[in-house]
């Protein structure tokens, strides 16, 4: 399926034009073409309506903090490796990464990270400082892909997901024109809404804090590579 004939489906379902009477016009696919990216780029707000997670890779650089990913909108979690080693990092909130006392230019190995939205995708912020080129591992969530040109084909979605977007889109061209939206297609929307919601359930894996203070890393890491310096 490519993007003008989803968008021809949605004008039909939405009513707005007649599948045995009506032609769905260039200036129709180009204003479904329009909220079509609409929707596919608001999906990046909070990735719920995101189910595909994607493994990526990257090197750090010696001496480099900051790191910017396109379009990833959501990391579940970040590792580095040494050899075929892999260790476990640990994200940092924003006050305790930036507004904790640390000397800044130790070098060393990245414990520590913190991560945050940016225009086109994600800053990564490493600290220690990496001291060799590290491969950084990645498993999160990234943006859908817009949609330039009607004949585009649709093949990075599964069939579950594109029927969702019909539907979608429907409800979008019955706002455009000013109609109500079909109460059955109100049904099937709602129902595709609440099963790609739930189709990655939640982590509910267990972490234990202890009461008393201690270091987030090893001592011996800590005493031996970072003096004792946390975030």
């Amino acid at each position: 399926m490519n993007a003008a004939q989803l968008i021809s489906y949605a004008y039909y379902l939405s009513g707005i034009r007649s599948r045995t009477l009506e032609d769905v016009t260039d200036t129709d696919t180009a204003d479904g073409l329009e909220l079509l990216n609409d929707i596919l780029a608001e999906k990046s707000i909070d990735a719920s309506l995101i189910n595909y997670f994607t493994h990526t890779e990257f090197n750090a650089i010696p001496g480099q903090e900051e790191y910017f990913i396109p379009d990833l909108i959501d990391i579940s979690s970040l590792t580095f490796n040494i050899g075929d080693v892999r260790y476990k990092m640990i994200r940092d909130f924003n006050k305790k990464y930036f507004g904790s006392s640390r000397v800044d230019n130790i070098t060393s190995l990245p414990f520590h990270y913190y991560a945050e939205r940016a225009v086109g995708g994600m800053n990564l912020y490493l600290y220690f400082l990496p001291d060799d080129n590290y491969l950084m591992k990645i498993t999160g969530k990234f943006s859908l892909t817009q949609i330039n040109d009607p004949s585009q084909t649709l093949n990075n979605l599964d069939r579950f997901y594109t029927s969702y977007l019909k539907y979608e889109l429907a409800f979008r061209l019955c706002n455009l024109f000013d109609k109500d939206f079909p109460q059955q297609s109100v049904i099937v929307l709602n129902e595709l809404r609440i099963k790609l919601e739930n189709m990655v359930g939640l982590d509910l894996t267990i972490e234990k804090d202890s009461l008393f203070p201690a270091t987030s890393v090893d001592p011996f890491i800590e005493a031996n590579l970072g003096r004792g310096w946390t975030p």
